[in-house]
């Protein structure tokens, strides 16, 4: 029996058919690429993977998915604007389609068909060489058939993708920075001018993110319990004010940039259904139970400072982080620097 009939199995028998690929990937010992390239509409694209991605704004509107292991990050909008090297790039859209890219781990696409009832979804799914889901990248406007069908006619490879075997996951804790250290550690967090530079100062001090807040200048991190993720979103909601949201994967992290409107816990998730809001166009879905450690972080940058709350999963990894919405150029929001005070401060 293939991999996609003993997903639909399996589906069958679960009450509301909430069981997505990746879960059942997992069940079948298979990644998810195997499984999807195994579904009988998917059709190979091959490799040319910044070539394909260039031509997706060809599919006028669409809704991107981005996931990880604890959050799923789903936005309309048009692959516009969008900018790659061989290595990396960016899809500059704020309010849209907002993307930062590491291509040098997109390995293989597929275009895949299923229906479901009367209902036919198409997407063009991304994946690295292990068959992770980097993105999924779903058809919302049907007068664009025709350049659906020319995306496949370009870019269609015979046979299925080759997926290498995932790795074991090695999870390795820094070493705790001598006392030395830290001090010089703390001169250079509070030198910083520039978020973007806080990647270099980790490279110099060769500590991760998690071990560098343990290590950061007093009352500029703090560790507090995961409940606050529900307590900022509602909070967020009921002042009306503006965040962004960054969920992302090795290859991908997709920016949501607004207010919320609908703030919802069910089926174990903390949820932002607001897919409906026309300015939003935006849905996240967080296991919030799944993030080991949140910390509050605020650095330093020319205009003021940058503060976010930001959860790591059992791995280490950055699974969401949630900033103030800040114009370039500009300080951060009155309204949520004092949001993020009262959590520093707690």
């Amino acid at each position: 029996m293939s991999l996609w009939q003993q997903y639909q199995d399996k589906k069958a028998t679960i009450e509301g058919g909430m069981y997505f690929p990746r879960q059942a990937a997992a069940d079948l010992g298979v990644s998810e690429g195997a499984l999807m390239a195994d579904a009988p509409d998917s059709i190979y694209l091959g490799n040319q993977i910044r070539e394909l991605v260039l031509k997706l704004e060809t599919l006028g509107e669409v809704l991107s998915v981005v996931r990880n292991d604890a959050a799923v990050h789903e936005k309309i909008g048009v692959y516009e604007h969008v900018t790659l090297t061989a290595r990396s790039g960016l899809a500059l859209n704020v309010g849209g389609l907002d993307l930062r890219f590491f291509l040098h781990n997109w390995h293989h696409a597929l275009a895949t068909t299923v229906t479901i009832g009367d209902k036919t979804m198409r997407s063009i799914q991304f994946y690295d060489e292990y068959g992770m889901n980097i993105e999924k990248v779903f058809m919302r406007d049907d007068t664009r058939l025709a350049a659906w069908q020319a995306l496949i006619d370009e870019f269609k490879t015979s046979g299925k993708p080759e997926f290498l075997p995932a790795p074991e996951v090695n999870v390795t804790v820094p070493e705790p920075l001598s006392p030395e250290r830290e001090q010089a550690f703390q001169e250079r967090w509070n030198e910083l001018k520039d978020v973007h530079h806080f990647g270099g100062l980790l490279e110099t001090f060769k500590i991760d993110r998690q071990q560098s807040y343990r290590h950061a200048p007093a009352g500029c991190t703090k560790l507090v319990d995961r409940s606050v993720w529900e307590q900022v979103l509602n909070h967020v909601q009921a002042s009306k004010q503006e965040i962004m949201i960054f969920v992302g994967n090795r290859g991908l992290v997709q920016i949501q940039t607004g207010k919320l409107h609908n703030v919802v816990r069910s089926h174990g998730y903390l949820n932002v259904l607001d897919a409906k809001v026309p300015e939003e166009g935006f849905d996240l879905h967080l296991r919030d139970t799944d993030i080991v450690e949140t910390w509050v972080v605020r650095r330093p940058i020319s205009e003021g400072y940058v503060t976010c709350i930001e959860g790591f999963d059992k791995n280490r990894q950055t699974v969401v982080q949630i900033f103030g919405r800040r114009e370039e150029g500009n300080d951060e929001m009155q309204s949520w620097h004092q949001l993020m005070d009262s959590l520093l401060a707690g």
